[in-house]
């Protein structure tokens, strides 16, 4: 029995063990049925240079939450106005998801919004 015991404990400890290794997302990246996301806005600008200069004062590409910060075109995206480069972090399946970011402590007016 107690052989059995601390085996069973072993296996236990290695399970919790690994689980701490790999941060569960709190956020779903993504696009929805519709081929939609939630992008949280950090900046837009008419000119490319100066989005690019906004995410790498962000830190760079893949910072943020689970689907990592980036330039987004906006010519093309539903939902958005055509002629702007924005720094986004994003998609995300939902708004919640994308709301859920914490964002607000680097970027005052970033906000969320859908794009397809």
């Amino acid at each position: 029995m107690k052989k059995t015991s601390a085996c069973t404990a072993f296996a236990l400890m290695m399970v919790l063990s690994e689980a701490a290794i790999v941060p569960a997302l709190a956020q779903s990246p993504g696009y929805d049925s519709n081929g939609c996301g939630w992008y949280i806005i950090l900046g837009c600008s008419t000119n490319r240079s100066a989005s690019v200069r906004t995410l790498n004062d962000l830190g760079g590409i893949m910072v943020g939450g689970g689907a990592g910060s980036r330039i987004l075109n906006t010519t093309g995206v539903e939902g958005f106005r055509n002629g702007f480069y924005c720094v986004a972090d994003g998609p995300y399946l939902t708004e919640a998801d994308a709301g859920s970011v914490a964002w607000r402590e680097a970027v005052p007016d970033a906000y969320v919004k859908r794009g397809c």
